[in-house]
């Protein structure tokens, strides 16, 4: 299901500083299963491998630790963080709290051109797209946009960090690579419903289509994720 390792040549060859990029390596590596929950890796191996000093390596990291996908460990060491089912319910259970709320009180707040960009963010689930980097932009923006007239920089902070680690799951259980015709329109049913119910501007509505969206893709992940730790150390209770 994921792709070898980034070619670690790009890193010289891509803009940015040298911190936003290791990050962006270490991210993709991490959300398309290169990098496998569980491993372990030494700083010094990673700043050899991407040609940069140990300095922006380490800060990359830290962002990476705080987004949850990677646990700097004493010394010169870190960890890709295991897949949890634990954790995985606690993720979704935040995002039904807040994102079906967000959905409801923006529905009644959108304009017309704020549901033309919804449209033609949609539309983007029918075309063929080699780029998984891409893929998944328009699906973080298309859930953005149903919420955005309602938020506030404090939603888009959390939505930011649920988001992130919610990625690391719903990436690597996902096909991203490679996504069938029929994958493809199966997302853009599934996101369908969720406009459609935007633009009847019910909060009951949208409310209970977002809900049933995340309660879906929990689902599936919960699903995935024992295939996915051989060992079977994925599962997990969080009391639920």
């Amino acid at each position: 299901m994921s792709q070898p390792l980034e070619d670690s040549r790009r890193i010289s060859a891509s803009g940015g500083s040298a911190v936003d990029r290791v990050t962006a390596w270490v991210r993709r590596s991490v959300l398309n299963g290169s990098m496998t929950p569980g491993s372990s890796f030494l700083i010094t191996d990673l700043s050899d491998q991407l040609g940069v000093s140990a300095i922006p390596v380490r800060e990359a990291l830290r962002r990476l630790d705080a987004q949850g996908l990677i646990q700097l460990r004493p010394g010169r060491s870190a960890i890709v963080m295991p897949l949890d089912v634990a954790e995985l319910r606690g993720i979704y259970r935040l995002r039904r709290a807040i994102e079906p709320d967000l959905a409801a009180r923006a529905c009644t707040l959108l304009g017309s051109s704020d549901r033309d960009h919804l449209d033609s963010l949609l539309e983007t689930y029918r075309e063929p797209r080699d780029d998984a980097e891409e893929l998944w932009r328009i699906h973080h923006d298309l859930h953005l946009a149903l919420m955005m007239p309602a938020t506030s920089s404090w939603d888009l902070r959390i939505l930011s960090q649920l988001w992130h680690a919610s990625d690391r799951y719903t990436r690597i259980v996902f096909e991203t690579y490679n996504v069938s015709d029929t994958e493809r329109m199966r997302r853009y049913d599934a996101h369908r419903i969720l406009v459609e119910a935007s633009r009847s501007a019910s909060p009951f509505e949208i409310r209970t289509a977002l809900t049933t969206h995340l309660l879906d893709n929990e689902a599936a992940c919960l699903v995935g994720i024992p295939s996915l730790v051989p060992d079977g150390s994925a599962s997990g209770n969080d009391g639920d």
